[in-house]
């Protein structure tokens, strides 16, 4: 398995009642980042992004009134974040490139670095891998754009009062 980092939006901020019940359903992996645009980070393991966010989500829909209003993926990573959102190259690769052993230079500058921790960003870290390296990746994780379309498309259903119609449509696809 696979251990998946992302963001869930929030139509709105869980009680503290809601938000131990959601932990007790398994979203220990999850944080709460509340404020006017509520989110949950989380670190899942599953064997898919879409697995991940899945659960998430229905874990979320226990909750009466609270559901996913949005799926993203933050930019800042470390090189080991980056291979997993690559997907063909190593810890240790990124390292070498990063470090200048290997490639044609130029790799992006950490954003951060504290403690012994570098923080890149994932877009330009992509961008450099397509172009400087001819790797071929999307600049954003295509199941993350996909996660976020369905639980958008599930927001309109629901606003129109057809979510129930929406969910059968999709449990017979899948």
């Amino acid at each position: 398995m696979t251990e998946w980092d992302f963001r869930v939006m929030l139509n709105r901020e869980p009680d503290a009642d809601e938000s131990n019940r959601l932990f007790e359903a398994g979203m220990d992996d999850c944080s709460l980042v509340g404020g006017t645009r509520p989110y949950f980070m989380c670190d899942r393991e599953a064997a898919t992004l879409l697995d991940a966010v899945a659960s998430v989500v229905k874990q979320i829909r226990t909750i009466d009134g609270l559901w996913a209003v949005g799926v993203g993926h933050d930019d800042g990573v470390t090189l080991g974040d980056a291979a997993r959102r690559h997907g063909g190259r190593t810890q240790a690769s990124l390292r070498q490139l990063a470090m200048g052993q290997r490639g044609p230079g130029g790799f992006p500058a950490p954003l951060i670095e504290a403690d012994n921790i570098s923080i890149y960003s994932w877009a330009e870290i992509s961008e450099w891998l397509r172009t400087r390296m001819g790797d071929d990746i999307p600049a954003e994780n295509p199941d993350v754009s996909l996660a976020d379309a369905l639980v958008k498309i599930n927001c309109r259903a629901r606003a129109a009062h057809r979510e129930e119609g929406l969910r059968h449509l999709f449990d017979s696809v899948a």
